[in-house]
């Protein structure tokens, strides 16, 4: 068989002005002029595709703020790693976080930022004779005030906020669990056994670990069932955390809570589907609105809660 080249004569055309309108030209970038200012910058940006959703996002934040209304960060070890803890204990003490969640790797990165002020290296086969590597203080601190904390009906969130203040570490004003359990914002965290490093460390124990790691879910649980009308933003965690909160609001509604208008989004540059399905689709459902901002957490997160610092002005402590 030969094949012709299609001829495109008879091709139907539109007219432009029949065309839908993708982007109206009030919405396009501006030249940024030096010196102008914060707020001159974030008016240059469009109002166009990742930077359209900041601001709505940042609108949805300004607004919880003001009616007092949940705001809630759920965060991955990157968020630490990535040196955002200074910010995030900021946002906490100016009460525009109202509440925590943590993968166990993101607290066992804080429990370091407070003891040395910075985070180790992430790989864990470190030792020439190929030992897996636990890090002895690390795991000994957490571990110990997970086991002191379960007696004390504590989550693992509160005990180790509690361990780490009554601790004299130079570098506690860096570490959000320790900033959050000073101003009393709840911290729920959701580990992995058998994936992070403390679980697997000769102090832990599992009857302890199980315990206090359920009654953080149910605490976490606790801060959705309030958050009608608030933010939940999911950064850099695309495994764990978007199925925990998706879980613990479906456990909220299931005991008779009443959510309502929820801000989702997902702060991830390489989100996986089930974060956005989770977090940015099933989560604000039914009148909820939904983001998945695709970029770098290490640039983004301090943007959004700059322009919220922003808009807020002098409302702000």
């Amino acid at each position: 068989m030969t094949i012709k080249p299609l001829s495109f004569a008879k091709m139907k055309t539109t007219p432009i002005s029949k065309r839908e309108v993708d982007s109206e030209g009030m919405d396009f970038a501006a030249p940024y002029q030096a010196g102008s200012g914060f707020e001159n910058f974030l008016c240059s940006l469009p109002n166009l595709g990742c930077a359209a959703d900041l601001f709505h996002l940042r609108d949805a934040i300004v607004t919880a703020y003001r009616h007092k209304h949940q705001v809630i960060l759920a965060c991955g070890g990157h968020v630490l790693d990535s040196g955002l803890g200074p910010l995030i204990c900021r946002l906490i003490e100016q009460r525009i976080i109202s509440g925590l969640a943590l993968t166990g790797a993101a607290l066992e990165l804080d429990v370091e930022i407070a003891i040395m002020g910075q985070t180790v290296t992430s790989r864990e086969r470190e030792l020439n004779d190929g030992h897996y590597c636990l890090t002895e203080e690390t795991g000994c601190l957490i571990n110990d005030a997970i086991n002191y904390g379960a007696t004390e009906n504590w989550g693992i969130g509160k005990s180790v906020g509690k361990r780490l203040l009554e601790s004299e570490f130079e570098h506690l004003n860096h570490s959000i669990v320790a900033t959050a359990e000073r101003y009393g914002i709840p911290v729920s965290v959701h580990p992995a056994i058998g994936a992070d490093a403390f679980g697997m460390h000769p102090a832990a124990h599992g009857e302890s670990l199980g315990a206090s790691s359920f009654r953080d879910f149910r605490l976490l649980a606790g801060m959705l069932a309030e958050s009608s009308h608030g933010v939940i933003l999911n950064i850099a965690s695309s495994v764990i955390m978007p199925r925990v909160l998706l879980q613990g609001l479906d456990a909220a509604r299931n005991v008779g809570k009443t959510i309502e208008g929820l801000t989702t989004a997902v702060i991830d540059p390489a989100a996986s589907t089930a974060a956005i399905t989770d977090v940015v689709e099933r989560l604000s459902q039914p009148d909820g609105q939904g983001y998945w901002l695709s970029g770098p957490d290490d640039i983004l997160v301090p943007l959004l809660f700059a322009s919220v610092i922003e808009a807020l002005g002098d409302e702000v402590i």
